[in-house]
């Protein structure tokens, strides 16, 4: 005996050769040679071959009992074979109700709830059980008085209470949605604001932690900013070096004002030295007017010679210069002396100038005031990196850790203000048309199992629709809740507002107000 072992059958869905007749464009109907949800083959196809990659629209006919069920596809075709006039192909894009009919009568011929005859498929009658037609042999009037139908009457009383119940829970259930507002994307909310990081540094956290209370004011953590700090050493330093130099100059100008005093003295010695010449150069002076004035008639009565006349004229001119001179230097003398409680000359140059070092050091005290205020500003501006509390509140959340490095606008942390806390309730386009202004609600909050009344303080339907690149307002879809409604808690317990935390889940049902335009006529003629 020989085993044939054949390769299992690589197709999706089954094949199968039952009748189905298809009509490709305008040639005649034709019977498939097999079909399945994948596709079907055509052999010896009447028509002009296609070619692959086609697709072509068809109509398909399966012949059930004498009727034929048609509807119309579209097939890809994946092969075509010249010599038998025969291609295969696939369908494109099968609808829902080709697909279901291809599916119902698939799976009835393989299970055999249907057959082909006479290219006709025919569904095969199922055997069912008889009914037996003998007479009840304990029928229900002939049950005595004390038999009573327990069954049927714990099934009655079960079924009227179900019925009741469904009925009950159908009538809630419609009362609810003509009157109620059932919103369930709601949370519960509370003035929160984040820190955020003034410039590029450290944060050295002071009082950061998640839960603490914290005041208005109150600093929660310094900045270290590495680009300001070094900016405040190197003014430190330059704050340094203009102090010594202002110092320096003013140590200068002590010293130079001891100078001065013995320049001073000097100074006085070359006056009474200048003024001593002074007299000796005029008395120098004549003399020689003396001598020249003897010499001069002795010369015309011939008694002196000429050379004798012209030396003492000579002797006269040099003592009438020598005098000049004198009594310049004397000037000169007095002059610097006058003057020598704030400069000294040596004759040739101001070797000290108590105003040109007044002036130094002016300027010197100027450049030191300088840079003492930008070292003042620039502490001023360490000082100011600081994040403080902006309002009384607890820290929520805490972002980053102790000597971390942080940008400039990275959180740090989030402050929740105190407050009471209130609901924000996010519905639908059309859902908030229904809510109005002061509106009184009912809260329910899943994690405490309470409820809680409340009152609509706000109504924003445009909340989530802001454009803040073009700075207008954006319109969303009908189905997005995109409109925002704030609900202030009413009657709350001191010990219960503890547990009403930012975050909570909550349920919001409103009491549905009129659309209709109509009836708001009539209310407001009222």
């Amino acid at each position: 005996m020989q085993i044939i072992r054949e390769r299992p059958c690589q197709r999706r869905h089954h094949r199968v050769t039952a009748p189905l007749v298809v009509t490709v464009a305008v040639c005649a109907p034709q019977q498939v040679a097999d079909w399945g949800i994948g596709g079907l083959r055509m052999d010896s196809f009447a028509g002009a071959l296609p070619d692959v990659g086609d697709v072509l629209p068809v109509s398909l006919a399966l012949p059930f009992q004498g009727f034929n069920i048609s509807f119309e596809e579209e097939i890809e075709v994946l092969r075509v074979d010249v010599e038998a006039a025969s291609f295969a192909c696939a369908f494109h894009a099968l609808s829902e109700r080709g697909h279901d009919l291809l599916r119902h009568f698939l799976d009835d011929l393989i299970r055999g709830k249907m057959a082909t005859v006479d290219d006709t498929i025919c569904r095969i009658d199922v055997p069912v059980t008889p009914i037996s037609t003998q007479p009840d042999p304990n029928p229900t009037d002939e049950i005595g008085l004390s038999r009573w139908p327990l069954k049927t009457i714990v099934m009655t009383g079960l079924y009227l209470m179900l019925g009741l119940g469904i009925f009950g829970y159908s009538a809630a259930l419609i009362y609810s949605n003509t009157t109620q507002l059932e919103v369930k994307t709601a949370v519960v909310s509370a003035p929160l604001q984040v820190l955020n990081m003034p410039v590029d540094g450290v944060v050295q956290p002071i009082l950061l932690q998640e839960g603490m209370p914290v005041r208005m004011g109150q600093e929660l953590a310094r900045i270290e900013d590495t680009k300001l700090t070094a900016r405040i050493q190197e003014a430190r330093i330059r704050s340094r070096q203009a102090r010594d130099d202002f110092r320096r100059a003013q140590k200068q100008y002590d010293i130079e004002t001891e100078r001065l005093k013995l320049y001073q003295i000097v100074s006085q010695v070359d006056r009474d030295t200048a003024s001593a010449q002074v007299e000796a150069r005029r008395e120098a002076l004549k003399a020689a007017d003396g001598h020249l004035k003897r010499i001069q008639p002795l010369w015309r009565k011939g008694y002196a010679t000429r050379a004798q006349w012209e030396a003492a004229k000579e002797r006269q001119m040099k003592a009438a210069s020598a005098l000049r001179e004198a009594e310049a230097n004397l000037e000169l003398a007095t002059t610097m002396n006058s003057a020598s409680e704030r400069r000294h000359y040596n004759h040739k140059e101001f070797v000290n100038d108590l105003d040109v070092l007044m002036l130094e050091i002016d300027e010197l005290r100027g450049a030191y005031e300088v840079a003492e205020s930008r070292l003042e500003l620039l502490l001023d501006a360490e000082k100011a990196l600081v994040v403080r509390a902006p309002f009384n509140g607890y820290i929520a959340k805490v972002f980053s850790i102790g000597g971390q490095a942080l940008a400039r606008n990275k959180p740090i942390a989030l402050v929740r203000k105190e407050a009471p806390a209130t609901v924000t309730a996010y519905l639908k386009q059309d859902e908030v048309l229904r809510v109005g202004m002061n509106d009184t609600a009912s809260v329910y909050l899943p994690a405490l199992n309470r409820y809680v009344p409340a009152q609509v303080v706000r109504i924003d339907r445009s909340a989530t629709g802001v454009d803040l690149k073009n700075a207008e307002y954006e319109w969303k879809g009908p189905e997005e809740r995109s409109a925002a409604v704030s609900l202030r808690l009413l009657e709350e317990q001191q010990g219960d507002a503890a547990q009403i935390l930012p975050g909570l889940p909550a349920i919001v049902v409103f009491q549905k107000r009129s659309t209709s335009t109509m009836y708001a006529r009539i209310a407001h003629a009222e």
